[in-house]
Formats: C-alpha cells, structure tokens, sequence
C-alpha cells in the first residue's frame, strides 16, 4: 500500500498556500479530503490501492480569499498507482493567478 502527500505554493507570492481545500478521487467518488496547514502541506491525505485517482485543490476560493482573481477555480492532478507501487506518493501544486505547474513527486 502506498501513502499520499501533497503541498501548494502560491509562486506569485512565493509563500505556501495556507487553508486550500484538496480532494481526492477516484472515480466520482470522494477517497479523502483535507485543508493545507501553514506551510502549504498535508503531510499524510490517504493510504492509496492500486488504482487511477485525482488530486483537485480548490484554488480558485483560495485566490478569492486573498483578493487575487484567477482562472483557475481548481487544479488537479490524474495519476496512476500500479499494482507493484509501495511507498509514498508526493504531488505538488506551483500556482498562480494565471499559470498552473505541477511537477512529478
């Protein structure tokens, strides 16, 4: 069984982004939910069975939150864990107001 973390930073602000709602999919249906702490983190989100899921971080309340508009009322990332993954999953979110990057973990 694999392990899930994530973080965000707001690259407009360099600074992480606190209180972003995150969820995790798979399928339609919700497998874990959580809020980043002040360093931007959710250090453990989920235990994770061999499957496709999506992590979407609900960044467009955040932005709004702090007075900034956006395009992006959510990023996600797709991902994959095969049937021989063990070990710990860790996906990052790079936002801003108008630009999404998201690196491998």
């Amino acid at each position: 069984m694999s392990t899930l973390s994530t973080h965000i930073l707001a690259i407009s602000t360099g600074k992480p982004a606190q209180g972003v709602k995150v969820i995790l999919l798979r399928g339609e249906t919700v497998i874990a939910e959580g809020s980043t702490d002040a360093n931007g983190r959710i250090s453990a989100l989920a235990s994770l069975t061999p499957g496709q899921y999506r992590l979407v971080a609900q960044t467009g309340a955040w932005f709004a939150a702090q007075g900034i508009t956006t395009i992006f009322p959510c990023a996600q990332i797709d991902f994959t864990v095969a049937e021989t993954a063990e070990g710990h999953f860790h996906l990052p979110f790079f936002d801003s107001p108008r630009r999404l990057v998201n690196l491998p973990g």
